[in-house]
């Protein structure tokens, strides 16, 4: 699988245009309340009025939201009970880990496999990368890719535990994390922070 098949930031060009039909649909309300503002009106043009203004309203928010947030917004969508992704479908990326993860793809080619934890801070983003040791050992000597809002776990091919990347942190037995497959590209584990099990979600590899 190619990473870019499930990193999706919508273009710079297509929120703009996003943000022009939002500003539109905004103009379009007001002259629509304009219009309307004194006049006795029956019924049937009641409707139609307000069909027009949910319109607009609707229009102003999906475009807007585009504009301003730079995704799509399929994640509006998720079930009720799920914290972060549906079990068939992708999770959503933002633009600020897309980017994490096409540095991470780009500067570390020898990690085979990365994994998307979800996880039970917000803001913050858990990787697992799992590759040879001396692919990991490239990882941690790399200072530019290291962030403050990016926990990464690394596991080696042919060990039993996990590290972190950087920070101060102790190997842990790779078997205290439960990992559990529930398909080709979703798992259960054990949270190492709070013990809760939780879902991780395949990238690449």
């Amino acid at each position: 699988m190619s990473p870019t098949s499930v990193l999706r930031v919508i273009p710079v060009w297509v929120r703009l245009l996003a943000g022009v039909v939002a500003a539109a649909a905004v103009l379009a309300i007001v002259l629509l309340i304009r219009g309307v503002l004194g006049q006795v009106i029956d019924a049937v043009a009641f409707i139609r009025l307000a069909a027009q203004a949910i319109l607009y309203l609707a229009l102003i928010a999906l475009f807007g939201y585009v504009a301003a947030s730079g995704l799509p917004p399929t994640h509006w969508l998720r079930n009720a009970g799920h914290p972060l992704w549906q079990a068939d479908t992708e999770p959503q990326l933002a633009p600020d880990l897309h980017r994490y993860l096409a540095l991470l793809h780009a500067r570390h080619p020898g990690i085979r496999e990365c994994w998307l934890l979800d996880t039970p801070e917000p803001g913050e983003w858990r990787l697992l990368a799992i590759a040879d040791a001396s692919g990991l050992e490239a990882v941690r000597a790399d200072w530019d890719i290291r962030r403050k809002t990016v926990r990464l776990y690394l596991l080696e091919t042919h060990s039993p535990s996990v590290v972190l990347a950087w920070g101060r942190s102790s190997p842990v037995p790779f078997a205290a994390w439960d990992w559990e497959p529930q398909s080709e590209l979703l798992a259960e584990f054990r949270c190492p922070a709070t013990g809760e099990i939780r879902l991780a979600r395949r990238l690449w590899g």
